[in-house]
């Protein structure tokens, strides 16, 4: 046992240039964890309520700090019980889901640091698992949305590496689409600047466009279909106004059934098996159509609509609104919590994404080792390129070649 004797925190930028927290728990041992909270900018509704980061720090130092000093570092749910309860709300809007989650991920580190194992082996422990797999990543090669400023009303879209690559060839197959991407753009005389999660943001483009010229960059190299898939983080609630779902770089003002034969198109025409958040979290007439139509050759992906939290995923599952889940721990607040909504969707057959934030940053690695540790299908951290996206991918990739190069059984 190894208790906890101190708590800290400050506050530092992220990757949008906005101020976000980073804790540091430490134990009697000499251990240290730390933690930097991320942050997204199209956020569901039910998600947990972030608190100024001037606030935040102080509640960490003095209300989290005070309650944890003496807790055994060992046991996590113990820990998140008491962050939980001291806060007293479903939201944790008293204390801040961002002070919450920044206290109970430093003290898994800190606990992994005191045993000297990886934290994906500790989080392993926690889950109950000892057989880990690698996720498949998702690169997000082209920004829209609420994470660029162009004309794009979709959000992300996704090169997806097929299944049968090992994790080190699906990188390099996403840095090798990203750069032919790129050289794409620039023969076209498109702007290569790139969006908040390092995906390419010209303007002038259509959701048909960009996947043309996705096609395109793979041409020649990789058959689309089965060296690569697409897919889309539709985020329909950053464009829905007033009932209408507004597709400004086409003209189009939709109704559910009006987005509901789009995306029909969209998914008709091209090699997509992922398609995120394609409706409004409270418009589940889309959803249902879209399930009924496409759950069998596609993931209809539920971010908004399940926000990390199980309360909510019961009923997801109850009406069959998805069949896969976006992970993002601080949607909830509490590491317990997020593997408790894992485990949920798991029971359901569900597939599990864990994702990143769009303000993150390079520090940050976490979900990685997460990801590893409950056997995500899928990982999502961005493009292939910006450090605070590429840590999380580059930590993959570390444990990669530690397991099959200096032949380390990660299991052990």
């Amino acid at each position: 046992m190894s208790r906890i004797s101190n708590i800290k925190c400050h506050k530092l930028v992220n990757s949008r240039g906005d101020w976000t927290i980073q804790t540091r728990v430490e134990l009697e041992d000499g251990s240290v964890g730390s933690q930097v909270v991320p942050e997204g900018a199209s956020k569901g509704e039910h998600e947990a309520v972030y608190i100024p980061v001037g606030k935040a720090v102080d509640v960490v130092t003095s209300a989290l700090g005070s309650v944890l000093h003496g807790e055994d570092a060992f046991d996590q749910q113990n820990i998140d019980k008491i962050l939980v309860e001291v806060d007293g709300t479903e939201n944790k809007r008293n204390l801040g889901a961002n002070s919450i989650l920044s206290v109970s991920l430093a003290a898994a580190n800190a606990a992994a640091k005191s045993l000297k194992i990886p934290l994906y082996k500790y989080l392993g422990k926690m889950y109950g698992n000892s057989d880990f797999a690698f996720p498949t990543p998702l690169f997000n090669v082209f920004n829209g949305g609420k994470h660029a400023y162009n004309n794009l009303s979709f959000q992300e879209f996704i090169v997806i590496p097929a299944k049968r690559y090992a994790f080190d060839k699906a990188y390099e197959i996403g840095v090798d689409v990203y750069d032919r991407l790129e050289k794409a753009l620039e023969a076209g005389g498109h702007d290569t600047g790139v969006g908040d999660e390092g995906g390419f943001a010209p303007s002038g483009f259509t959701t048909s466009g960009v996947f043309e010229l996705l096609r395109k960059a793979a041409r020649g190299k990789y058959k689309v279909g089965d060296d690569i898939f697409f897919g889309c983080d539709i985020a329909a609630d950053s464009f829905r106004e007033m009932w209408r779902y507004l597709i400004h770089e086409e003209n189009l003002s939709l109704n559910t059934q009006g987005l509901f034969d789009y995306h029909q198109q969209i998914l008709s025409e091209n090699e997509i098996i992922y398609y995120e958040d394609p409706f409004a979290e409270n418009d589940e007439r889309g959803w249902e159509l879209l399930m009924k139509e496409f759950k069998d050759r596609a993931l209809i992906v539920a971010d908004d609509l399940t926000v990390t939290n199980a309360k909510l995923l019961k009923g997801v599952i109850k009406k069959g609104l998805a069949n896969a889940v976006i992970v993002k721990p601080n949607q909830i607040g509490t590491l317990t919590e997020t593997m408790e909504f894992i485990e949920a969707a798991k029971k359901a057959n569900m597939a599990i994404v864990v994702s990143h934030r769009s303000g993150d940053s390079a520090e940050d690695t976490f979900i990685a080792d997460l990801a590893l540790a409950v056997r995500a299908d899928f990982i999502k951290a961005g493009a292939p390129a910006r450090g605070e996206r590429v840590a999380k991918y580059n930590r993959l990739l570390d444990i990669y070649y530690d397991k099959f190069i200096d032949n380390v059984d990660v299991s052990a």
